[in-house]
């Protein structure tokens, strides 16, 4: 029953791929199979998919590798003036001190970004007005600023659940301080983007380059890329609890 469905998924997906490609990895997490990496682009919506289809090299039955979350590597929809975006931050998102950055959030945002959501394993809602903003999360921690915009440039000053500090905002560059605490600096854009902290004596890093289909994404959990060498790719994850390595070879196109 196993077979067939993913066989079915297999033939659904193949139709809407824009290729197919075979891969063979080796690692604790070895596999021999298919997959399917299409760049979906239709209205204002824009997607990167992976579904990796194969035998397990110890044995099994043909099953997807990776989650149906790790297989939606970006999306971006653009609702001019607000948006959605998963497994890749907005920029505002990143400014309030009380909100932790992600890979596996969905966050959304209206009216260039006065009123925004975070949904993922730290949700929260947050308002932003030319001189003022608040936020309160899942965990009821809280953040209350006042800006100064200078031109192009925001200078804030705000009180939350980790203290009291300054920033700045200057798209697509934000970075703020908490003395005694620590900082958070983030560039981003549609498909790229560096986070990086040092808050509550934990550091994390985060960054990811998306293009259409290849990844390069850097955390403090691990490495995960794809990347193209003429017509083949070369697949590598590097996590504590698992890892492999290997070559793609596209087999339609």
């Amino acid at each position: 029953m196993r077979f067939c469905l993913a066989l079915l998924l297999l033939v659904a997906f193949i139709g809407a791929a824009a290729t197919v490609n075979f891969d063979y990895a080796l690692g604790s997490d070895a596999y021999l199979g298919v997959r399917i990496v299409p760049r979906v682009q239709f209205w204002r919506a824009d997607a990167v998919l992976d579904f990796p289809f194969g035998l397990k090299l110890s044995g099994g039955w043909l099953i997807p590798i990776t989650s149906p979350l790790e297989s939606l590597k970006f999306l971006n929809v653009d609702l001019d003036p607000g948006g959605v975006r998963f497994n890749a931050p907005y920029l505002l998102q990143t400014s309030f001190a009380n909100i932790d950055f992600h890979e596996r959030s969905l966050v959304g945002w209206a009216f260039n970004g006065s009123l925004g959501a975070v949904v993922g394993p730290e949700s929260a809602l947050f308002f932003k007005t030319s001189f003022f903003s608040v936020c309160i999360d899942s965990e009821g921690q809280r953040h209350a600023g006042l800006s100064l915009p200078i031109g192009p440039m925001e200078l804030n000053g705000f009180t939350s659940s980790r203290g009291y500090g300054f920033g700045v905002l200057f798209d697509p560059f934000m970075f703020f301080i908490i003395p005694g605490n620590g900082f958070r600096f983030a560039v981003e854009r549609k498909n790229v983007y560096l986070i990086g902290q040092y808050l509550d004596g934990n550091f994390s890093v985060s960054m990811a380059w998306i293009g259409d289909e290849e990844w390069f994404l850097l955390g403090t959990d691990g490495i995960e890329a794809r990347l193209k060498l003429g017509k083949l790719a070369l697949m590598i994850k590097l996590q504590k609890e698992r890892w492999y390595a290997g070559l793609s070879f596209p087999i339609v196109w």
